[in-house]
């Protein structure tokens, strides 16, 4: 699995314009109705593999119920690219990495990129850089903005049998939306897509 997921991705990287990539790829009704009316902002997420005896996991995070968005929602590690800590996307997604889980630069490979992807409601494009985390690595949650991590195996998401869609009306615009529940976990919107996405190119 390794193996294959590093081939498919050995040529990508960072999008030069993240916010034209999004636009040019999404429906004419979506821009015009929304993209094109807020003001949008870069983000980074960290999509981490990690090798366990099943084969190659996910690690996710369970947001915390007080934060301001996105409250108690299952995510990748990430946030908002800060022009005065970050010289990259790639940077942002580390630094929040470090923050929320406690991933050090030692502790992770950087393998690729899935395209930016629009984070439903939020005006945030985003960009999810892929990292192998070494096996030694525990991740510690930080408590002011994580309730819980935990791993899902690739091989669930692979699966679609797993992935559900529907259509939601958000801001008077219709949505596709993908969801994939795992145990407890309802994994949808944004962190679903991103799997999709990555995904489809390991099939």
């Amino acid at each position: 699995m390794l193996n294959k997921i590093r081939e498919s991705f050995q040529h990508t990287r960072p999008s030069d314009d993240p916010v034209s990539e999004v636009m040019n790829r999404l429906p004419e009704h979506i821009v015009k109705g929304y993209l094109q009316n807020i003001k949008l902002k870069h983000a980074g997420v960290l999509l981490g593999l990690q090798q366990s005896t099943s084969g190659m996991d996910l690690i996710f995070t369970k947001r915390a119920t007080k934060l301001k968005n996105h409250a108690g929602e299952i995510s990748f590690p990430g946030g908002s690219f800060d022009q005065t800590h970050d010289n990259s996307i790639i940077e942002t997604a580390k630094r929040e990495a470090y923050e929320e889980i406690g991933l050090s630069q030692q502790s992770s490979e950087i393998i690729g990129f899935v395209p930016p992807q629009i984070s439903l409601g939020t005006g945030f494009i985003v960009t999810p850089v892929i990292a192998l985390i070494t096996n030694d690595f525990k991740p510690v949650a930080n408590e002011d903005e994580v309730e819980e991590i935990f791993h899902v195996p690739i091989d669930f998401f692979i699966d679609q049998e797993n992935l559900m869609h529907e259509y939601k009306i958000y801001d008077q615009i219709k949505w596709s939306v993908y969801s994939y529940t795992y145990k407890q976990y309802y994994i949808w919107g944004l962190t679903a897509q991103i799997i999709r996405k990555f995904c489809s190119s390991i099939q």
